[in-house]
């Protein structure tokens, strides 16, 4: 069965020789903290938004969510960057 996602074929190749996105620990750790951070965050802003502005705390809850998954990712991909890689040397 074929990838219907997977880059059309270059001309006289038989192969896919192109780079495609891999689940890394990087990539795997800045799901999760985004995603922590994002449970965080609602729990956190919701409650006091509100009371303070009960007519906008969704939007200001969703926006500060956005704000913290963003800083979380990125944060937490750079970070397991400078981590040594775990497969065995070759």
């Amino acid at each position: 069965m074929t990838d219907p996602f997977a880059p059309p074929l270059e001309a006289g190749s038989t192969t896919v020789t192109s780079e495609r996105r891999r689940w890394t620990k990087e990539s795997a750790g800045g799901l999760f903290a985004a995603t922590a951070a994002f449970e965080v965050v609602q729990v956190l802003v919701f409650e006091p938004i509100s009371r303070l502005l009960p007519e906008c705390a969704h939007r200001v809850t969703t926006l500060a969510g956005i704000l913290g998954v963003t800083l979380a990712h990125s944060l937490a991909t750079r970070w397991l960057k400078r981590l040594p890689s775990s497969a065995p040397p070759t």
